[in-house]
């Protein structure tokens, strides 16, 4: 059968045997009737809220009324030949059934709790507390160094007079547009036997953590620098003299408890909506017999497909989702929900 009808007969199927579509189940004056099949106004009203603010707006009037209403309609139609013809017991459509139904029961069994609104603000500020890090930042510079060691006044002034000599090299060859100048002097000059094999790279540190691990002086110059590039030295430090390049400095993040209660409070909901979940599911497993034949699942012959161009990055063993997961919106990033764990993800 035609790939696109069969999809569109899905499509319709799966809205002819929705809950929503039992008689019983129906409220509001009917609008129209396909078959036995009644379209109440109520149906409409929920389709029509389901769109997008400025497609609703063309609906206004009773001629695009009856162009919205066409489409239900031929959809019923769609459904109800369906059906006639038996496609209600096909496989393809009893799965994209089970997956819708296991979807809707996620949504209203965990996804009620969402907004995670019934958090106290007293466990938000334990999370706080807990989490300060997340919040508070320091300012951190990734610098670069060179270490020259002097034990008295005679080698410290040698040792300044070989900075100041390098100092020079360095920038005549970064004038000349070598911009790793800096790195292989390092690593053929500096005697800090940790960063000198880096090309002096000292990674992301605080001012703090800076002067901890080699000296304030070293962190003073370090911050003091304003601008990627910038260099400073020969500095006296009190294992010897140095030579400071600054590569790049991050803002420093000072957020408040207030300030970042509603990111808390979601990231809160989410990882007890996930914990909900694993419960839940472990209980249904606990309470149903589930027999695995391994024998009967090692006999099981795997397709091996091409891979398809520019998708190198994939990982070939990786399990195959069983479920699929709600697409994000254009403008925000969903979050995780409990039903995107199904699968294996």
């Amino acid at each position: 059968m035609n790939t696109r009808l069969a999809s569109v007969l899905c499509i319709a199927l799966a809205l002819a045997a929705a809950p929503a579509c039992k008689k019983s189940d129906k409220s509001g004056p009917a609008v129209a009737k396909v078959g036995d099949e009644v379209i109440t106004a109520d149906e409409v009203r929920q389709r029509l809220n389901e769109t997008s603010p400025f497609l609703r707006a063309r609906y206004s009037t009773l001629e695009r009324k009856k162009e919205f209403l066409e489409n239900m309609v031929r959809n019923e139609l769609l459904a109800q030949e369906a059906i006639r013809q038996g496609y209600d017991k096909s496989p393809a459509v009893r799965e994209q059934m089970k997956r819708a139904m296991i979807q809707e029961l996620i949504k209203r069994q965990l996804d009620a709790k969402l907004s995670g609104s019934d958090i106290p603000d007293e466990e938000l500020k334990k999370f706080y507390e807990a989490h300060i890090d997340e919040f508070v930042k320091p300012e951190r510079a990734r610098v670069l160094h060179i270490f020259l060691p002097a034990t008295d006044a005679k080698q410290r002034a040698e040792a300044r007079k070989h900075a100041a000599t390098l100092l020079k090299d360095i920038d005549g060859r970064e004038k000349k547009g070598e911009v790793n100048a800096f790195q292989s002097v390092a690593m053929k000059e500096s005697k800090d036997p940790l960063s000198a094999p880096m090309g002096g790279d000292l990674r992301f540190l605080s001012k703090d953590e800076l002067a901890k691990a080699y000296n304030p002086e070293l962190a003073s110059a370090a911050f003091d620098l304003k601008n990627p590039g910038d260099k400073a030295g020969p500095l006296d430090t009190p294992a010897g003299v140095e030579l400071v390049k600054l590569q790049v400095k991050t803002v420093a993040l000072s957020r408040t408890l207030d300030e970042s209660k509603e990111s808390i409070r979601q990231r809160m909901a989410r990882e007890r909506r996930s914990r909900d979940y694993d419960e839940w599911v472990k209980k249904l497993r606990e309470g149903t017999k589930v027999t695995i034949y391994e024998p009967e699942l090692e006999k099981i012959q795997v397709d091996q497909a091409t891979q398809p161009p520019g998708q190198s990055g994939m990982n070939p063993h990786a399990p195959p989702q069983v479920l699929p997961t709600a697409a994000p919106s254009p403008a925000q990033k969903a979050p995780p929900t409990a039903a995107s764990k199904i699968g294996g993800n």
